[in-house]
């Protein structure tokens, strides 16, 4: 099976770590095995209760709803404005996605590198093979996830410093390392290729398992109150130590 190729030019890379191929959701709705797994995700108790809490309820939708969703919610809202958003993570294909394709991110790791251009033609073909495990990605908070501005005590910073780092993987994949490495190379995108200079993020309090893999990505506590939620921690992690 192949993916059919977006016709939205900021989509067309994918970001590659040495076990993770990482591809922007505008690629990534087009390939039904991802919608299908972003769907079990919401659908799955585990899941929704590690990463939003016992009062996130369950979500049972269609692919044709989840479809709608991630058009709605992740491209139009954050891609189309901004040009950040989720991206879609799964197993890299070590026998099509060699070491010498794509290039190093600036002043980013030399364990994350991207592929554009040409070369993407190649990938694009493949994507539809791929096992996918979650997702990761990162979105300007002050348009999105945020209380309206009307309804904050203070004013907030520029959007490069309030840029929200988000993830989640599938329950089968726990305890592998997949968000963390995922997070970090879309981290280091977001610095060197949109001039993002600080992450936020935000967790529930019971929820430690979450707290200590931010903390593994170089996340302290931030003590702010952006969203104004009594039982959420937030988190926060500058730019600069990315490099």
């Amino acid at each position: 099976m192949t993916s059919q190729q977006s016709s939205t030019p900021f989509s067309r890379f994918a970001l590659v770590t040495p076990r993770l191929i990482i591809v922007p959701t505008p690629l990534a709705i087009s390939i039904p095995s991802y919608v299908t797994l972003f769907a079990n995700l919401l659908a799955d108790t585990s899941f929704c209760e590690m990463g939003f809490g016992e009062k996130f309820p369950v979500v049972k939708r269609t692919q044709e709803e989840m479809h709608k969703s991630i058009a709605t919610r992740d491209i139009a809202q954050c891609w189309e404005k901004r040009g950040l958003g989720t991206f879609a993570v799964g197993w890299r294909p070590k026998e099509q996605v060699s070491d010498d394709m794509g290039r190093s991110l600036k002043d980013a790791s030399e364990k994350v590198w991207i592929i554009d251009g040409d070369e993407m033609d190649n990938v694009c073909q493949i994507l539809g093979d791929i096992e996918w495990l979650g997702y990761a990605g990162v979105r300007d908070a002050t348009t999105t996830s945020l209380p309206p501005r009307d309804e904050l005590d203070d004013p907030l910073p520029p959007w490069e410093e309030m840029v929200e780092m988000l993830y989640g993987v599938a329950p089968a994949y726990w305890g592998q390392g997949v968000a963390r490495e995922a997070a970090e190379a879309v981290m280091q995108w977001a610095a060197a290729e949109k001039g993002v200079k600080r992450f936020i993020a935000e967790t529930e309090k019971p929820n430690a398992r979450s707290g200590r893999v931010l903390e593994k990505m170089g996340f302290r506590k931030s003590g702010t109150k952006y969203w104004k939620n009594e039982d959420e921690f937030e988190w926060e992690r500058d730019a600069k130590s990315l490099e």
